[in-house]
């Protein structure tokens, strides 16, 4: 049925006008980013020019924080943090470049949480493993480093928290992010897979759906989820346990969707840097503290949170690799060290520890609600 052409010409003409008001905004939209650039290039004029650090991660956070409280909609908070995570990395271009170090290769889950933080303006230099990725941002390569610390399922990761300990930098920035595991391949169909290329913590990700359905594939261990894309590329037999970016960079198709055992699976990521974050009032300080080996040592190293009534989100323990026998405590708390009651409490833990090491303080992230990077780019894949 036919609209009636009056009614058309009526649709038209509103939708002409609201597209024209549209166009009105965007010039106004236009002319005021152009005003936010020339503040930020005098922002950066007077930060060089008094020798200041012109990286300032709790300024960003702030200027999140302070945008989503205050947003009334329809945008969401999600897409007004994606939006302004791109304008922040052009205000930044215009400064300076940016250059932040990763566990490569590209398209691996630290690439994507890198870019989740500084946005597409940034330079992003992968390196093969974590040492060199520490190497990078304290020999002055990389203004900042990403580095995986923990996972919801499987706990912290070693290697990352061994060197940080062995290493003098500092935590700026976290960020969440979701995990999410999907069979890619060049082949059509999954009867025709014989070999599997995966990390090992993607195997153990997804091991029912693997037993169920890949039970007699053969399974190679890769350095990465990108690594494991790279090498299914070459083989017309072999599938990936990837994450879709991957698939799309390396021309490989998904042939099942989301097989991870849990739908949970999250990896929490530390931006590293050599200058502080100063406090933004929704803060988290990281530490690593030894304790004497005797009877109640670790409980009175603790009770200092509970005196101070300081929340301990975290607490890990990890084989302290320079010394036999001794364990270090990775301990997350709630607030920023330049503040009380923090302050105070890590004056009175600092008593009674053998070695305490400040990681750092930096804006707090809300693991319950994980960045879910992933999901622009399902469509592109599914339509190749």
């Amino acid at each position: 049925m036919k609209a009636h052409p009056i009614a058309q010409n009526d649709a038209e003409t509103e939708l002409r006008e609201i597209r024209e008001a549209i166009d009105q905004v965007d010039l106004e939209l236009l002319r005021l980013l152009n005003r936010r650039m020339e503040l930020a290039q005098e922002v950066g004029r007077i930060k060089a020019a008094k020798g200041l650090s012109l990286f300032d991660p709790s300024r960003e956070q702030s200027i999140y924080e302070r945008l989503t409280q205050i947003n009334p909609g329809p945008l969401s908070n999600e897409s007004l943090r994606s939006i302004y995570r791109e304008i922040l990395a052009a205000s930044r271009l215009l400064q300076y470049v940016l250059r932040v170090a990763f566990l490569g290769p590209a398209w691996t889950y630290s690439h994507l949480a890198a870019m989740s933080l500084y946005g597409h303006s940034a330079v992003y230099e992968p390196f093969s493993t974590l040492e060199d990725v520490f190497d990078a941002l304290q020999k002055g390569k990389s203004h900042v480093a990403i580095v995986p610390v923990e996972n919801s399922l499987q706990g912290g990761v070693g290697r990352t928290i061994d060197l940080l300990y062995e290493r003098e930098v500092g935590v700026v920035r976290e960020c969440y992010l979701e995990v999410t595991h999907y069979l890619c391949s060049t082949a059509q169909d999954i009867a025709q897979i014989q070999r599997l290329y995966a990390h090992p913590q993607a195997v153990e990700q997804c091991r029912r759906w693997i037993l169920e359905h890949l039970r007699s594939a053969e399974i190679y261990e890769c350095s990465s989820t990108a690594q494991a894309a790279q090498m299914a590329r070459k083989d017309t037999a072999g599938a990936a346990l990837c994450n879709l970016y991957a698939a799309h960079h390396y021309g490989l198709d998904v042939l099942a969707e989301r097989i991870e055992d849990h739908t949970e699976n999250t990896t929490r990521f530390l931006a590293l840097a050599d200058h502080p974050s100063g406090p933004t009032g929704s803060d988290k300080t990281s530490i690593l503290f030894t304790v004497a080996d005797r009877p109640g040592a670790l409980h009175t190293a603790l009770e200092a949170f509970a005196r101070h009534r300081v929340n301990m989100s975290r607490i890990e323990s990890r084989p302290n690799r320079q010394f036999p026998w001794q364990y270090l405590f990775c301990v997350d708390i709630e607030g920023h060290m330049e503040e009380e009651p923090v302050r105070s409490a890590l004056d009175d833990l600092g008593r009674h520890v053998t070695l305490l090491k400040l990681l750092g303080s930096y804006p707090k992230s809300d693991p319950k609600r994980p960045i879910r990077v992933e999901m622009e780019k399902m469509r592109t894949v599914g339509q190749r």
